[in-house]
């Protein structure tokens, strides 16, 4: 049928099965697309997530290590300006006891300590992610990978072999006999108004 907008009287307007063809046609070229995609990325993202987990626990450790620091350089500070506390540091490092003091046992928890305490290990609190456990399985499982690829070379050979605008007018020849009897059957029985 020809477009009466148009000069060209060769040029056709597109059927609704042209239109339906195409739509499955680049659908499922973009599925394949995707099936590519998600198993080409999938090692790199698995990669990326175990480094950032790695930096936020550096972050945390660097951080813990600093305040560490800050610590100590009180200290050494408190002993170069203060004779008491360099005299009481040195008392308690060696379990000095002057002769008029009294020593009353407490537990472990309570002694002072001269030594920094070293502080606890903290793993970083991150929000679990949805896509994490997909990724890894995608990067990890080599026979999924291999059956999405082959998926989509068989979806990119499924598109480019039965759905071109070729199979359209073949579908169209095969329909139009099957509504052309619906049609007679329709006009048989049922009365036009």
């Amino acid at each position: 049928m020809a477009n009466p907008n148009t000069s060209d009287p060769h040029a056709t307007t597109e059927t609704v099965s042209g239109m339906a063809v195409s739509l499955v046609f680049w659908s499922c070229l973009l599925l394949a697309a995707s099936l590519f995609a998600s198993v080409a990325l999938a090692t790199k993202l698995a990669e990326s997530l175990r480094l950032r987990d790695l930096y936020a626990v550096n972050q945390i450790e660097l951080v813990a290590m600093e305040r560490q620091n800050e610590q100590l350089e009180q200290v050494v500070r408190a002993i170069q300006d203060d004779p008491d506390f360099a005299t009481e540091l040195t008392r308690i490092e060696f379990d000095a006891v002057r002769p008029d003091e009294e020593i009353i046992p407490v537990t472990a928890s309570l002694k002072l300590e001269s030594r920094g305490v070293a502080t606890p290990h903290v793993q970083p609190v991150q929000p679990f992610a949805w896509y994490r456990p997909w990724i890894a399985l995608l990067a990890d499982n080599g026979l999924l990978r291999a059956k999405l690829l082959g998926a989509a070379a068989l979806l990119v050979v499924i598109s480019f072999t039965w759905l071109q605008p070729a199979s359209a007018e073949r579908f169209e020849r095969q329909a139009k006999p099957v509504v052309t009897a619906w049609q007679a059957l329709r006009n048989r029985y049922v009365r036009s108004l």
